[in-house]
């Protein structure tokens, strides 16, 4: 008697202990610019294109708003938060004058609970994205 009510204690004591132990998993991406001398550029636009995984199609920009756009701060970088997995093409562009532009695109495949860190390099290219 005694041993089957032990038995429901630790029983529900095990189902609190499990629940309160799962966490979402998380999905981030630290994007940081560079210049060709590995300084770091501020004011720097970064912006996110996502390609969904079942597909591979891109997903629209209609779906997408305004947290996947950033400018980096003073160290270069700037950090964008995801709800699932997803291969992402991440452009920075760097305006310099109206007619001088820097820039760099590079991809990157985000995982459970890791913060993915992209390293870009701009440099003045022909930059077709950033217009």
């Amino acid at each position: 008697m005694i041993t089957h009510k032990l038995y429901k204690i630790l029983f529900i004591f095990f189902l609190l202990t499990i629940t309160q132990c799962y966490k979402d998993p998380f999905f981030e991406l630290s994007v940081e610019v560079i210049n060709e001398d590995l300084e770091p550029v501020a004011n720097c636009t970064v912006s996110i294109e996502i390609t969904d995984l079942d597909t591979g199609n891109i997903i629209s920009g209609e779906i997408l708003n305004s947290e996947y756009a950033d400018i980096t701060n003073d160290a270069g970088i700037a950090i964008f938060s995801f709800e699932n997995k997803a291969f992402v093409t991440a452009r920075a562009c760097f305006f310099l004058d109206e007619m001088t532009g820097m820039c760099k695109q590079g991809h990157v495949y985000l995982e459970d609970n890791e913060t993915k860190t992209l390293t870009l390099m701009i440099e003045e290219n022909n930059c077709n994205y950033c217009f």
